[in-house]
């Protein structure tokens, strides 16, 4: 299950999967379980790193946050307009609001809250 969380696209869900993560080991419930907090640990670091859709999504959520290009999006993400699109898109489905102005994206300033240290 865990391989499957760290490469689907489905925002919605990792985000949910992500967000009870971090709180739990904010409060540490897996601290009388090593072997419960060390997964915990690795699947957030796994999330949250540029190797999966779902940790270059957050990259991206945090670019727009401040406005970005899609040029500014592409360069800091290593990847193509068409994938820069197609994150926008899983973006959109999971509800998230990305408004277009200026031709910057952007996003509620919040929407990290859940998951930022």
């Amino acid at each position: 299950m865990a391989a499957n969380v760290r490469i689907r696209s489905d925002f919605a869900e990792t985000f949910a999967v992500h967000a009870a993560l971090k709180l739990a080991l904010s409060r540490k419930l897996y601290a009388s379980d090593a072997r419960a907090q060390k997964a915990a640990t690795g699947l957030v670091k796994a999330l949250e790193g540029d190797r999966s859709i779902y940790g270059r999504q957050l990259k991206m959520i945090g670019l727009m946050t401040k406005g970005a290009t899609i040029q500014q999006m592409v360069k800091t993400l290593h990847c193509s307009r068409r994938t820069i699109f197609r994150y926008l898109n899983h973006l959109d489905a999971a509800g998230i609001g990305v408004t277009l102005e200026d031709g910057r994206y952007r996003v509620p300033k919040n929407l990290l809250k859940l998951v930022k240290k």
